[in-house]
């Protein structure tokens, strides 16, 4: 596609413990889960308590009243039905994203926020409705108890391959957003000049750490060394009797066919 796209990328802090409580279980029931789930949900919440350690010494416990359950399984997909219905009421008046076109019937996909858990992308093709995002995005945050880190909230902005790139000014709650060339999300490397190149160095880079790390635990092993000594010198000495032997076998072919044909014309 040649056009601009933004992208913003979203940080929360602390998304787990901010949870209102109160406010999931009315979110649970308009996504209409059934109330003996949603009972269930919060017998495993009310009553939660927690105890500090310091130093060896432990705390006295007290009541814990927010958030969910830290390591839960649960907690993820809980906190995904909060984070959507915060969506949806910010943006229910307004559209913005990338659109594009089935080829089917003609209609448009509306492409705006990428979410996984607690990560979120924000996608528009101006800057300006990039700009009305970001405020709408703060705004929804801030009536749903959530708190934007504005520390690790990042810009990327994509021109098209014949437009020369300039960076994009932009701001959320009165603090200018860093424009970056190179961002990681959800394991892929993302680049502004959107190839492959910044990415591919980047998994041989991680590559060679993690073979890095197994030196002393794998590569300086004896039996590990002469495994793999052998591995390779039997599979070199297969390998190179194949091919001498097959090409002996094409040449020996070779020959007889060709006296065979001198012997018939003759």
């Amino acid at each position: 596609m040649r056009t601009y796209l933004y992208t913003t990328f979203v940080d929360l802090t602390k998304t787990f413990d901010t949870v209102n409580r109160d406010g999931l279980w009315k979110v649970m029931q308009k996504f209409s889960c059934p109330e003996w789930f949603t009972h269930m949900v919060r017998q495993l919440h009310d009553g939660m308590t927690a105890r500090v350690t310091d130093n060896g010494t432990v705390s006295e416990a007290f009541t814990v009243t927010k958030g969910v359950k830290q390591g839960c399984v649960l907690a993820p997909t809980l906190f995904s039905l909060m984070f959507s219905a915060m969506l949806m009421d910010a943006y229910r008046d307004e559209q913005p994203g990338i659109r594009i076109a089935y080829r089917t019937d003609g209609q448009l996909l509306n492409i705006h926020d990428l979410l996984f858990a607690d990560d979120c992308a924000l996608n528009t093709v101006t800057e300006e409705d990039m700009q009305r995002s970001i405020d709408i995005f703060a705004v929804g945050c801030a009536d749903f108890g959530l708190t934007i880190s504005t520390a690790k909230k990042v810009l990327m902005h994509q021109p098209p391959p014949s437009v020369e790139y300039n960076a994009q000014q932009m701001n959320v709650n009165g603090a200018q957003l860093k424009n970056v060339v190179i961002f990681a999300y959800l394991g892929s490397t993302l680049s502004r000049n959107t190839r492959i190149d910044d990415k591919v160095a980047q998994r041989i880079s991680k590559a060679s750490q993690a073979f890095g790390r197994l030196q002393a635990s794998v590569w300086r092993r004896f039996s590990v060394f002469f495994f793999f000594f052998f591995f390779f010198f039997f599979f070199f000495f297969f390998f190179f009797f194949f091919f001498i032997h097959t090409s002996q076998l094409a040449n020996e072919s070779n020959l007889t066919y060709e006296f065979e044909k001198k012997r018939s014309v003759s």
